[in-house]
């Protein structure tokens, strides 16, 4: 999914904050992906492993290990013509310029931890909140299920 309000609302502010700090960089950046189902988690974690493509995690969605079950992460892309080829549809997850290390740079600056720093599958485009650990291990056993704490979710001020 795409929609960033299914977030936690604190995610929610601060993305934005980011696309705009971003943006004022020339750094022009989309979200690609939110908040994921069981099913959604388990079909990327099959990716490399029982279906075709690279091995992109190591998170199954029956174990709610992936941040993105739980509201607290996203992932994002380059909404920019890096190749100067004059498209962008091409460009998407191109870092050869290092412009994900930039988004990171701007990310952290606002309070957001960054998956490019990870040594087990280094994630350059995840962003995620870090009050919680680089993995969801205390959500998990605080909460049980992304559902429990969703329902602890307050509307964020401002």
């Amino acid at each position: 999914m795409r929609d960033i309000t299914l977030c936690h609302p604190r995610l929610q502010q601060l993305a934005a904050k980011w696309i705009q700090a971003c943006t004022a960089q020339r750094v022009i950046m989309g979200i690609a992906e939110t908040l994921r189902t069981v099913e959604e988690q388990e079909a990327l974690y099959a990716q490399g492993r029982t279906k075709p493509g690279q091995i992109v995690t190591n998170a199954r969605g029956t174990s709610y290990r992936s941040q993105h079950q739980w509201g607290i992460a996203f992932d994002f892309f380059l909404m920019m013509d890096v190749d100067g080829d004059g498209k962008t549809s091409d460009d998407s997850y191109n870092d050869s310029t290092g412009l994900f290390g930039r988004a990171a740079v701007i990310a952290k600056s606002l309070g957001l931890a960054w998956g490019g720093d990870w040594s087990s599958i280094v994630d350059k485009p995840h962003l995620y909140l870090p009050d919680w650990g680089s993995t969801p291990t205390q959500l998990i056993q605080t909460y049980g299920t992304p559902e429990a704490f969703m329902r602890t979710w307050a509307p964020a001020a401002g």
